[in-house]
């Protein structure tokens, strides 16, 4: 288990930009602000996305497209550094005008509206390396030595 203490930094609220691609949007704000490590939460609409599902036994993510307009019924996530990188990793739950849920690893959405809202975490030391046991790239605290042994 790996366990990083924190304080927590800036609160940030930002409405992001209509057509832009949402965990690009988030990862550049990250690195203008010199953000390493924050929580994220989001609302609003994409016009498209692609959620993934991580194949526990390939050690891959299966990518599904989500064609058309959905609403962000819940986006969370993390920011935290992968090779001195800001890295964005969101899980997201969107609703089609059906009412129809599709949830999963936000891998990438096209913007129509979204809001942003950004804890910094000042003092937390997350850098992400793989991890041999999983094939995921996960936190391994301020060191990356001995990550999966």
């Amino acid at each position: 288990m790996i366990i990083e203490e924190s304080i927590a930094g800036r609160s940030l609220l930002a409405r992001l930009d209509h057509g832009a691609e949402i965990i690009g949007q988030i990862t550049d704000l990250a690195r203008e602000r010199k953000i390493k490590a924050a929580a994220i939460s989001a609302i609003g609409a994409l016009s498209r996305a692609d959620l993934g599902f991580y194949d526990q036994a390939g050690q891959e993510y299966r990518v599904r497209a989500v064609e058309g307009p959905v609403e962000i019924a819940s986006c969370t996530g993390n920011i935290s550094l992968l090779e001195g990188e800001p890295f964005v990793h969101a899980h997201a739950v969107l609703a089609d005008s059906s009412g129809h849920i599709l949830a999963g690893h936000l891998v990438r959405g096209t913007i129509f509206a979204a809001e942003l809202y950004l804890n910094e975490l000042a003092q937390a030391d997350l850098n992400r390396a793989h991890d041999f046991q999983t094939g995921l790239k996960l936190w391994a605290g301020g060191q990356a030595q001995g990550v999966g042994n």
